[in-house]
């Protein structure tokens, strides 16, 4: 039986049960659930890390309190995708096939979908050809892990670019990141995001930690 964690990071009690109402319907075909709440007001990723330590499941899903998982095979979906190919380590619903210099991932060629906004609609980008398609980074939303990795919260200390960071941690230690191709979205994003001057500023964090491996990457 494969053991799947689902991470919540979430401060606010009626996202909280919305989520998780949502998580009850998956269907768990040989599959054992757990759902851990964390919160942080200052770093996701540090609450990312405490809850990794917590949980003993090989796969673990990290997603945030505004987002709800409208897939009800997702746990065989995402499982399909980790048998096909032993190499893929991370899993996300929307990405890019290379970091733009810029470090802002939708400006560079694009693959997933996702319904976002309140109200929603639908943020479409390349469907990939196959089962799924290799890129360099996906979006925070909702990640899905086979193995344990830290957060670089020791770098990244707020609520932006945790994400590409850690596709990036896993690229380093040889495993490559997907999104999955998706005939209907998996999942609904409430949130529509926000770019303030912290974003600004754990985006120079970002290009900074990890130029070498942006180095050359150009937008498209």
């Amino acid at each position: 039986m494969e053991h799947f964690a689902f991470i919540i990071c979430s401060q606010d009690d009626a996202r909280y049960r919305r989520c998780f109402q949502y998580l009850q319907a998956l269907e768990r075909p040989d599959v054992q659930m757990e759902v851990l709440r964390v919160a942080s007001r200052h770093s996701i990723a540090a609450a990312y890390n405490r809850a990794m330590e917590r949980s003993a499941a090989t796969y673990k899903v990290y997603l945030h309190d505004d987002v709800f998982i409208l897939n009800r095979r997702f746990c065989r979906d995402v499982l399909k995708i980790f048998r096909a190919d032993p190499s893929i380590g991370l899993l996300g619903m929307c990405g890019c096939k290379k970091i733009p210099p810029s470090g802002i991932w939708w400006e560079g060629k694009s693959y997933g979908k996702v319904y976002h906004g309140d109200p929603p609609r639908v943020l479409l980008f390349n469907q990939p050809a196959g089962l799924y398609e290799v890129v360099q980074a996906v979006d925070g939303l909702l990640m899905v892990t086979r193995c344990d990795l830290p957060w670089r919260e020791d770098i990244i200390d707020g609520f932006h670019f945790y994400d590409l960071s850690h596709c990036l941690e896993f690229i380093r230690r040889g495993y490559r990141v997907a999104v999955p191709r998706q005939e209907e979205p998996w999942c609904y994003h409430r949130s529509p995001g926000r770019i303030d001057a912290e974003y600004e500023r754990l985006r120079q964090v970002f290009l900074r930690e990890y130029a070498e491996e942006l180095s050359g990457n150009q937008v498209g």
